[in-house]
Order: C-alpha cells, then structure tokens, then sequence
C-alpha cells in the first residue's frame, strides 16, 4: 500500500509539472528526435507487457547522446515528458517519469489520435534534424486498433511522413488480426517497420533491429548463449585510440546476475566518469564517453537462462587520402593518407597503414606505406603516411581499401576510398639525327611533341626543361624552339637545335614540370644521346719515287743509329705495370646495402660473392648482372672514396632513382631508393 501511494504521489507531479505545449517554433534542432508514443491503457493489462516495454524504452532512450527522446503516454496526451537525451540533466528524471506511468495503475482510456495530434506538434515545435521517427508502442489486446480508429489517425501518421519521419509500431504480447492489420497498414505508408514481440525472451531477437530501424545505430553481437548459475562469462572488447563513446547491451532472460565492464586498467565502468548505466527488466545499458583505448573486460556470472551481448562505438578517426586529385597512368606514384578525427590531424604512433588498390579489371595491388622517412616517406613522424605506388596500366576509377593496424591492439581500422588513374601529359622525343654530329655547326637534332594519351597538348616553353651530361667534353648549345612565332605562345610541338664545339658523347635529358589535374606534374622523357668527333685529316699526295728514296734514306740513317728500343721498351712495361699496381691498391673497395621495400637487406656489397677476374680486372665496379637480381642487367655500381654511383649502360626507363629515370651516372647517398620492375629498393651506407 505504502509503495503504490507512493508512485501514485509521484505520478500526480510529475503530470503537475508537465508544460503544455504552447510555446513557439524554435530554430532547427541539431539532432534527431524519436517520440516514443505508448498505448498505456493496452499495456497495463499485462505486467508482462509493462516489463518488455521499460526495457524497450531503456533501449531506445539511451542508444545515442546525439538522439533526443520524448514519451507520449496516449492515456493522458497533454503530457509530453522530454525532449531529452542520455548524459543531459533530467535524463536520469524523465526515464523514473515513464517508468511511474506505465506502473502507476491508471485506468483511463488511451487516445491514439490526441497522442499523435501531440507528437506532430512537438516536432513542429523542436523542428529536429533528419532521421527522426515516431515508435508507438501498444498491446496485441488492445480492442481500440480497429479501422475507424485507422482512418482517424491516418492523415495525422501521413504529416509526419511529409515531414520527413518515419512511423514504426511494435507490439507487445499476443497480436489480434485486428491490431496486426492495423499496425502493418500504418507502417506501409511510411516505410518503417513492424515489430511483433510475442514474449519476452522476444526481445533478445529483436534488440539489433529496433536499434537499426529506429536509431540508425548498428550493433554488434558479442555473445549469445544460455547459461546456468554456476557459469562465468568474460568477454574482451577492443577499443581504438580516439573512439567517441562504446556502449553494451545486455540481455537477461531472468533479472538476477551480476554484471561488471573494467576498462583496460582495471576500473570498473560506474567509477569512471562520462559513464552511463541504465537498468530495465531485461535490458542493461552502459555507455562510457572516450574510452581509454585498449582491451576492455565485461564479466558475467550467477545468470541463469538466455544472455546476450550487443555492442557499439563511435569512432570519428578516419583515414584520408592525401591529394584527392588524378594519379598519372602507367608511372609511379606516391600515395600519402593521414589519419584525423575532424578537421584535426592525429599521429599514430604504434601503428601501420597498408593500402590495397583494386583495379578495373579486379586485379587486387598491396602497398605498405610508412611514416618512419623511408621510401618515399619524407618527413618522420609528421603523420602522413606515404608509400611508391604502381605504375598503373589502366585508367578510370581505382578502388582503395585503406587499412590501420596497431601493434598493441588486435583491431584494424578500415576506411574506402578511391583513386582515378588519368592519361598525363608526356614528352616524346623524335631523334633526327643520323651519324655524328659535325662540330660548331647549328643541328636541328630532335622534335619535341607534347601529348596527352595521344592528342596534342600545348605547353609553354618554359615547361619544359633539359640537362646535358657530356662527361670530359663540353655540354656545347641546345636551344628549343616552338613553332609558333613567339616566346610567350604555347605549342605542342618544339624543335631542338645542337651546336658543338668538341668532339664526345652527350646524353641530353627532357622534363615536363606543370600543373596538371591541381597537382605538381613531372614527366621524365627517354634521353637523347648525341655523338660528335673531329673531321677526318686532309692527307697530300706524294710522288712515288720521292717516297722510295726518303724510305732508303731514313734506312740508311736508322739503321746507323743505337737500338733504344731495346732499353725503353722493358721499361715502360715495367712503368705500365707498375702504375696498374699502384691503382689497384687505391681503388675503393665495395660496401653499402640494398634493402627491399620490407626493409630485409638483400644486397652485401662488400661481402658480394664474385668471379676471380671480377675481383681481379673491376675491383671498384660491380656489374648489375652480378647481382642476380632481375631488372638491374643493365646498371653499374662504381665506389670510390668520395662518393657511390650507379649509372645506367643503356638508356632505359625501366630503372629509376628517387623517382626519377637513371638516364646518366647518379650519386647514391644514404636512404636513396632504386626502382626496378615495379620493385622498390633502398640504398644503405
């Protein structure tokens, strides 16, 4: 007696307290709102009923703090309790409130129509955001679902539809054809769903759905099992650094058992703050805002019958693609991704990103990319994560999985995105030369043409630019020229003029630098190798019998003279020898590495295993082919004391250095990276 006087006090002011709603229209809302509308007389009817239904609410009520709730009891419609949200003051209030209605014992009769009169004016009032919804909750043996009620309330169920909300209805207990027509009919004109829960050990089957259908919020099994007293349950849950909040459900057939969530330091849940338990029939709740990241523990024992484990968390870290613009087609490239939680960047400090690029043909590329300054990495730690990708040999949309992995904890952040590989434009050189080039005079040696997968693209003459190596010989004057008349124009085809003053071998190289598709553009182009040597010596004609007699004379006088020969000759071998020595035992001996892009060495130079004439004839040069490595034939490796290099013994675009094609002798420093076959290396002092 003393108990039901007491929730009866307690209903009586919270309906005192209850505002009607008069006030005016507010600005939009920010969040979603779901108008939880209960049939109470129908539910009353059953404590059974009024069990399933506290659990429900719990569930609902407290999924999201970003998800406002209202309840409408349809006995008496005036009152509104709520909005409010799970973490705001008098959410702890406004959830005790619906809990005294549906036990409070009243007898009045439910009016359907004036609750939803009520929640159309609530939502014209808050005006909240897209996704919110209507749940009206009544009983299978309500007799007040019939089709006159139907059509009353349907053009009421029709404004909120056209106002962009959805309508569901779930019912508790056994349903009548009566009550089951009118439920379906009402949530087919709105496209929202229909949930029959006959019992409650039903409500275990459908927690995934009503939290889906009417919260938009996904959870994730953990556990379902059926237990006795003498069980024990511990169940382990990951959590990522920079996760916004996690929440569990938890499902008990019977209300007895004890259930506790530690976090990974060993604090249990209700210590911690920002936390949030709420207990129902069968239905627990805990939500903890910013989790400390690691594996959290949820014990259960003393449980008997059916028990489940849902769970859910927001993480707003999010994996980014650096430059969203096109990739160029069949070059490599660089792929770059961060990681942030809005607009603010995070570093990651115990993890790694793999990217894997599937192509238009459904071939499936995996990348590995880093942020310790290797490869193509530049800066360490700064929090990009860059890695050499492709070349790609087909155009179009490119599929990107991008996956994050920490080494402390079992979980991989995976994020999607995409790369669109494009034709760029390129240089392509066109050789006019035949034979040796004749010094110091003006050659047109090459065409240039500018192109973009085929088709004439017009460029300024400062985008393109060249180097001549010329080893031992002067570079001599290269001049492009356009076809059009002046300087400032743009053209797609440009000439090249050479003019030498010294015979050798040149290797001239062409770049295209621009801006294409908002990025920085660098086009490489094959090399032009350009011959010249002195012209021949003009030899006089000398009379026949004037040769024999300075023949016999230059006889005469040799043959009188002392055979120096004979002394020089041992000399200068043994000079010869001798220099050949002394350069033998200066030459720099081989050292350095060659690790592969999993940073495992797979190159010793110094400890290289070679034949004993190598050794013996190219003590400081290492040929590509000794290797053994595919892709590296046609390179070589020269150490002195001063400096490494690798230059290229024929010209190829298939070996790059640092991301560009070797086309001349290129110095090899620390960390510098070689491309060979779509491979990448790095080269270690």
């Amino acid at each position: 007696m003393i108990l039901k006087a007491f929730i009866a006090v307690l209903v009586t002011v919270i309906a005192l307290a209850a505002v009607p709603l008069t006030a005016t229209a507010s600005e939009p809302a920010e969040n979603p709102m779901t108008i939880i509308l209960i049939d109470g007389s129908s539910i009353r009817q059953s404590e059974g009923n009024i069990d399933s239904v506290r659990s429900i609410l719990a569930m609902i009520a407290s999924i999201s703090t970003d998800r406002e709730v209202a309840f409408i009891d349809a006995e008496r419609p005036s009152t509104v309790i709520g909005p409010t949200a799970l973490g705001s003051t008098g959410f702890a209030e406004s959830i005790a409130a619906i809990d005294s209605e549906l036990i409070s014992g009243n007898t009045e009769r439910s009016d359907i129509f004036s609750g939803l009169v009520q929640a159309n004016t609530l939502i014209g009032l808050e005006r909240p955001a897209s996704g919110s919804n209507v749940v009206l909750i009544t009983s299978g043996s309500s007799d007040e679902n019939t089709n006159s009620v139907y059509k009353r309330v349907l053009p009421l169920v029709d404004q909120l539809i056209s106002k962009s909300n959805d309508f569901h209805v779930i019912t508790i207990g056994s349903v009548s054809d009566t009550t089951n027509e009118f439920a379906q009919s009402l949530v087919s004109r709105s496209g929202g769903e229909y949930f029959s829960i006959q019992n409650n050990s039903e409500i275990y089957k459908a927690v995934a759905n009503i939290t889906s259908n009417v919260t938009n919020t996904n959870l994730e099994e953990i556990n379902s099992s059926t237990l006795t007293l003498n069980d024990i349950v511990s169940l382990s849950v990951d959590v990522l650094p920079e996760t916004k909040n996690l929440q569990f459900f938890v499902y008990l057939e019977n209300s007895r058992g004890s259930i506790s969530l530690t976090n990974p330091d060993g604090l249990d849940s209700s210590l911690i703050d920002g936390s949030y338990a709420i207990e129902s029939p069968y239905i627990r709740s805990i939500k903890i805002d910013d989790p400390t990241p690691g594996t959290w523990l949820l014990d259960a024992n003393s449980v008997n019958g059916k028990f489940a484990v849902w769970s859910t968390s927001q993480n707003e870290l999010r994996l980014t693609i650096n430059n969203s613009g096109p990739v160029p087609f069949n070059e490599p490239s660089s792929l770059v991704v961060f990681a942030s939680r809005g607009s603010n960047l995070i570093g990651i400090e115990d993890g790694k990103i793999h990217a894997y690029v599937t192509t238009p043909e459904g071939q499936t590329l995996a990348y590995t990319l880093n942020d310790s300054g290797l490869d193509s990495d530049t800066v360490a730690g700064d929090g990009y994560f860059s890695g050499a990708v492709g070349p790609f040999n087909s155009t179009g949309i490119h599929n990107v999985t991008l996956e994050l992995s920490w080494n402390e904890i079992e979980y991989v952040l995976t994020s999607e995105s995409s790369i669109d590989v494009q034709h760029f434009p390129s240089l392509e050189i066109n050789s006019l030369l035949q034979g040796d080039l004749n010094l110091s005079e003006r050659t047109k040696v090459a065409t240039i043409n500018v192109n973009v997968d085929g088709q004439p693209y017009l460029v300024q003459y400062d985008d393109i630019a060249w180097d001549i190596s010329s080893g031992d010989s002067s570079p001599g004057k290269l001049e492009i020229q356009a076809n059009t008349a002046s300087v400032d124009s743009q053209d797609w085809i440009y000439d090249v003029f050479m003019t030498v003053d010294s015979p050798g071998q040149r290797t001239v190289s062409f770049a295209l630098q621009l801006e294409y598709g908002g990025q920085s553009y660098i086009y490489t182009a094959t090399p032009l190798f350009i011959s010249s040597i002195e012209p021949p010596a003009v030899q006089s004609v000398v009379n026949e019998d004037s040769r024999l007699d300075q023949t016999r004379v230059e006889t005469l006088q040799t043959s009188q003279e002392f055979p120096w020969w004979v002394i020089v000759f041992p000399v200068s071998l043994a000079v010869a020898m001798l220099s050949i020595l002394i350069n033998w035992i200066i030459q720099a001996r081989p050292k350095g590495f060659l690790f592969n892009d999993r940073n495992e060495r797979v190159i010793d130079f110094a400890n290289l295993k070679r034949g004993f004439f190598s050794k013996l004839l190219f003590k400081n040069t290492i040929s590509g082919k000794e290797l053994g490595m595919v892709g590296f034939e046609s390179v070589t490796f020269k150490f002195t004391k001063g400096k490494i290099c690798i230059e290229s013994n024929k010209p190829s675009a298939s070996v790059r250095v640092d991301n560009k094609p070797l086309s001349n002798k290129t110095e090899l420093v620390d960390k510098t990276w070689i491309g060979v076959g779509g491979k990448l290396y790095s080269f270690v002092q």
